[in-house]
């Protein structure tokens, strides 16, 4: 960045003033809607937000962060989420299925030796 351009935060103003993205803009230029030139305060986790009223940004502490499944979206994590259900159940398809797979190589070894054995005693 140089002397001509500063930082400008970028946040969605549909989407409950979230920070999507920082900017770089011509020093002393007018903002649009969704900007601003305030940095959000170091130690906010989660996706500060930003109150247009009392020009600040928000978030949650780390303590609050870690309660979340901030892996899923931030929402309160008690029960897998459907994506993580999905997860195991299609894991668990594939375990039966490999188990199938071994069953059916024995059950078809076991008939090319009887096979085998059929051919030499007819000979």
């Amino acid at each position: 960045m140089n002397n001509d351009t500063v930082q400008a935060w970028v946040y969605d103003t549909t989407n409950k003033n979230k920070l999507v993205g920082v900017i770089n803009v011509p020093r002393g230029s007018q903002l649009l809607v969704g900007q601003t030139y305030i940095k959000p305060a170091d130690g906010l986790y989660g996706t500060p937000r930003f109150d247009e009223e009392q020009l600040r940004w928000f978030g949650m502490t780390k303590e609050e962060w870690q309660k979340t499944d901030y892996l899923n979206g931030g929402k309160e994590s008690i029960q897998p989420s459907p994506q993580q259900q999905m997860m195991a159940s299609l894991m668990k398809t594939n375990a039966d299925l490999q188990r199938q797979v071994k069953l059916q190589a024995t059950v078809n070894a076991t008939m090319m030796k009887s096979i085998a054995e059929l051919k030499s005693e007819t000979k």
